[in-house]
């Protein structure tokens, strides 16, 4: 899951939830970890671990909406948190005036945390992958965000063709990734600017984590989305 200087940080916070995650690691093992982690997990990512993340995360995904999408007032726009977790991105997000939230998730006992916090309207249990989720429409979304989980195992650089299926054209999509996982996905980021499907708006470095071990920084991409994928 990370790289080599991390290790340690993630074992002394997460325990060994974390140890055995690889490309290889099953959509169903994924799914098992975040099911039996979800009553804990906040303990472990924001308390002891330090994750300061998702206050940045969502002001610099609003700074660019307030420059591209002029249009369409921030309580109108829908907008899907895929692996969603328990739900932090979508409470600072509702704290910025959207509240026209849709939670995505593999674990089915993470999103029942995030109903609690009352910030989403609609929740979809699916794994993000390079296949069509039947519950969304093509273009159903004005925007998509997605915090901490582009990693190692978790979301495949396969995926970034779905989120845009599921983004109107004109539509915002923001993520973060670290350094040391970039490599897994810049590859398809490029060939999918190269064949028109997206094009970078906005790249930030931002806090990720204060505690001891941890990455203390982490990149959020913006993208516009240009093109229909079907």
């Amino acid at each position: 899951m990370a790289s080599k200087s991390y290790k340690a940080g993630f074992k002394k916070y997460y325990g060994n939830r974390l140890d055995n995650i690889s490309n290889e690691t099953t959509e169903g093992e994924i799914k098992r970890i975040y099911d039996d982690w979800a009553g804990e997990y906040e303990e472990s990512l924001v308390v002891a671990a330090g994750a300061i993340y998702y206050k940045p995360f969502t002001e610099s995904f609003d700074e660019i909406v307030k420059q591209v999408i002029k249009d369409k007032p921030k309580d109108k726009m829908k907008i899907i948190d895929v692996a969603a977790g328990t739900g932090l991105i979508g409470v600072e997000l509702q704290k910025l005036g959207y509240t026209n939230l849709h939670a995505l998730d593999i674990s089915q006992e993470m999103l029942k945390e995030a109903e609690k916090k009352d910030v989403y309207k609609k929740f979809v249990c699916a794994a993000l992958n390079d296949q069509r989720i039947p519950e969304i429409e093509t273009g159903e979304y004005d925007a998509l965000v997605c915090g901490g989980t582009m990693l190692t195992g978790h979301i495949r650089s396969s995926a970034l063709v779905e989120m845009i299926r599921i983004v109107k054209v004109g539509g915002l999509i923001c993520f973060n990734i670290r350094d040391g996982q970039l490599v897994d996905y810049q590859g398809t980021i490029s060939e999918l600017e190269t064949s028109g499907k997206w094009e970078i708006v906005s790249k930030t470095v931002i806090p990720f984590f204060e505690s001891d071990g941890m990455p203390k920084e982490t990149m959020v991409f913006i993208y516009k989305v240009l093109d229909v994928i079907t």
